[in-house]
């Protein structure tokens, strides 16, 4: 076996074994019912997933103890215990252990979510380390309140107990309401709840798990969740200090440690140790960069701590199979938590089991499924995940021809997904190559953070194992549809990247998307995304001074990818925003740094006009201004394109069109995937 430690057995209590050392992380779902009940949700369909693939233990993210109805998995009534008792028998039927997660947000509620956010200490929003809306001036806590709130919270683990789950982790990490008592970031309290010692600032969580334990059963598991570094505000956590609360609640009765951390800052990442490198790191977080890149910045700390205490540690952070391998080998944790891993493809451990690593669709760190945070969690590359039901791939009643164009991500996921239905599918692109621009998309966003590449390597894959034809390098017409006579066309094309009508539009000097794709097309076949992206660092046919005409997702990218080679950039957008298509996590992080580098970002301005060395551009008060450039780039969202769908049509029967050839509403990757698994499910 490749990996004999992660698929080792870990007894984790005398009366709680689990089969292998990957678990599920807690993270909320907002999949449950608006009630806060578990019966038949959308987030029982998930969990049960994860659970037939193979994971050893679920730990369901955001468990409530006060309520807050179509939020989070209820635990604050008797009137959940039925609820959680289907849902445990649901997951513990595959051999898949099942905790609850008790969450409050403390400091980082929403105010509309009811009382006012409150805190160990009282903060002004000149005091809290991030401003509104991460978080809040929030209110420190009386003592009554601590005791209110240790109550709900040990009625909520008897309640996981009563509904048979295995244990309970108290969350105490991140910035959230336990977390703000061991933090001196929130902490200012002079009682026996204050940061004065270990005694007083662990105090609040070493008393739940006492008072937990008197009244769960013995076979019930406890543990918590801390913060083994902080990072970017003064009275940061730091490891010598996560040792000493670690050691603390090891002996009032924790029986697992989970490591996470936690980043403030102007541009926090906050709970995600992903986002802090883009576009680049801050200063503050250059000396962590090394242990980013070995095993994560959370093993690094849970490696500290797992010296010091005797229960099994969890880490987590961008973990594959063989980082995961490594750190059980090394000793830094006991237990690897999966948190994004499992969402992109559940049957992950299943597939590292079986010697299948190709097979699985692995996490693209695109922050999709928190774009917004307060909405139903989705994934880009699994488009199933909280649809499992809808999605499901059936074999179909009746198996037809089927004519796929565009061998782009929608066309080739429409195309795997309906030849595992059993249909006879046939994919066509006029390009010589699979992926659209899936691959210049790399080339540009780069591989470090986000990385599109994984859906390109795994979709190429998928198709090779299939039964779909590849016709490459085809142009499809009405004659060919009618010497072919399929059942269903599917047009996956994309949609037209026309450039605006404006005075010097058609200089040499000014490129598209379609001119900068054309142009990319033999490098990429050449070098590949990964190291054109490094020899665009030493070379880039681009002038000094770059005018960037659109503001939106392809603009800010190809900002960031020209002013990272040196040049000067210049955005000029019509409307009023900037930023659309870009997930909220990272357009946080990238406008303070593009401001910081220099690069102009002008809204509601429109070119008026495109010369040689400038271009004329008038402001939203009518004023104009003229820009010097040596090159302008259109790179402004895409348009539809009916063009191909209104040839094909008289002369099929049934046709879909899909992706971007519906404009750029429809544009992005999680629409791409999206709409290729729904047509082939329902083709």
């Amino acid at each position: 076996m490749r990996y004999p430690l992660i698929f080792s057995p870990l007894t984790l209590t005398p009366h709680c074994r689990l089969k292998n050392r990957l678990i599920k992380s807690g993270q909320s779902t907002w999949l449950w019912n608006p009630d806060g009940t578990a019966e038949e949700s959308r987030a029982a369909d998930l969990y049960e997933n994860i659970a037939r693939g193979g994971a050893a233990a679920i730990i369901l993210g955001g468990c409530a103890i006060e309520e807050t109805p179509g939020i989070y998995l209820g635990l604050w009534d008797d009137r959940f215990i039925p609820g959680l008792r289907h849902l445990a028998g649901r997951v513990q039927r595959h051999g898949c252990k099942l905790f609850a997660q008790f969450h409050h947000s403390g400091p980082a509620a929403w105010p509309r979510l009811g009382e006012p956010p409150i805190s160990s200490s009282t903060l002004t929003v000149d005091e809290i380390p991030m401003k509104p809306p991460l978080a809040n001036p929030c209110q420190g806590m009386t003592l009554a309140q601590i005791r209110h709130k240790q109550q709900q919270i040990v009625d909520a683990c008897v309640r996981a107990d009563q509904g048979g789950l295995d244990g309970m982790e108290i969350h105490a990490a991140h910035g959230y309401l336990l977390n703000s008592f061991l933090s001196r970031v929130w902490n200012r309290r002079d009682d026996e709840y204050g940061c004065q010692n270990v005694e007083n600032r662990t105090r609040i969580v070493r008393e739940i798990l006492q008072a937990a334990r008197q009244r769960c059963r013995p076979e019930f598991v406890l543990g918590v969740r801390i913060n083994g570094r902080e990072y970017g505000a003064q009275g940061a956590i730091t490891i010598e200090e996560a040792m000493e609360n670690a050691i603390a609640l090891e002996q009032a009765g924790a029986q697992f440690i989970n490591v996470a951390g936690y980043g403030y800052g102007s541009a926090p990442f906050r709970y995600c140790p992903d986002y802090f490198p883009y576009p680049e790191p801050d200063d503050f977080m250059q000396p962590h960069m090394a242990a980013w890149r070995d095993k994560g910045l959370w093993s690094d700390s849970a490696r500290h701590i797992r010296r010091v205490v005797s229960v099994p540690v969890i880490t987590a952070g961008r973990m594959d199979e063989d980082r995961a391998e490594r750190i059980l080998r090394d000793g830094d944790a006991d237990l690897i938590g999966l948190g994004r891993t499992l969402w992109a493809d559940p049957d992950f451990p299943r597939k590292v089991l079986q010697g299948h690593p190709e097979d699985i669709m692995r996490c693209t760190r695109c922050a999709s499924c928190e774009d917004p945070v307060t909405q139903p969690r989705i994934c880009r590359v699994n488009p199933s995940l909280g649809r499992e039901r809808e999605l499901a791939i059936r074999p179909a009643p009746q198996p037809k021809k089927v004519m796929i164009i565009g061998a782009g991500p929608a066309g080739m996921e429409a195309a795997r997904v309906a030849a595992l239905r059993g249909h006879r599918v046939t994919l066509y692109d006029r390009a010589p190559v699979l992926g659209g621009r899936i691959r210049l998309a790399a080339m540009i966003k780069g591989c470090d953070v986000e990385n599109v590449l994984p859906i390109y390597d795994w979709l190429s894959t998928q198709l090779a194992k299939s039964t779909v034809t590849l016709h490459l390098g085809t142009e499809v017409t009405p004659a060919l549809v009618q010497n072919e006579r399929p059942d269903a066309i599917v047009i996956a094309s994309s949609g037209e990247y026309p450039l605006p009508t404006i005075p010097g539009i058609d200089q040499p000097h000014v490129l598209g998307i379609k001119q900068l794709a054309q142009r990319a097309a033999l490098p990429l076949r050449l070098f590949g995304p990964r190291l054109l992206e490094r020899l665009t660092r030493l070379f880039l046919p681009v002038g000094r001074r770059v005018v960037v005409v659109g503001g939106q997702i392809e603009g800010l990218q190809g900002a960031v990818f020209l002013r990272k080679r040196g040049r000067t950039v210049t955005v000029v957008e019509s409307g009023a925003e900037v930023g659309a298509g870009i997930p909220e996590r990272y357009l946080q992080r990238l406008l303070p740094w593009l401001q910081r580098k220099g690069v102009n970002l002008l809204t509601e301005t429109h070119v008026l006009s495109i010369q040689r060395r400038q271009v004329i551009v008038s402001d939203k008060l009518g004023q104009r201004h003229t820009l010097p450039c040596d090159t302008v780039m259109v790179l402004m969202p895409q348009l539809p394109d009916q063009t191909l769908a209104a040839s094909l049509a008289p002369h099929v029967a049934e046709l879909h069109q899909i992706g971007s050839a519906l404009g750029a509403e429809n544009g992005l990757l999680k629409h791409a995937l999206l709409d290729g698994r729904r047509t082939g499910c329902i083709l």
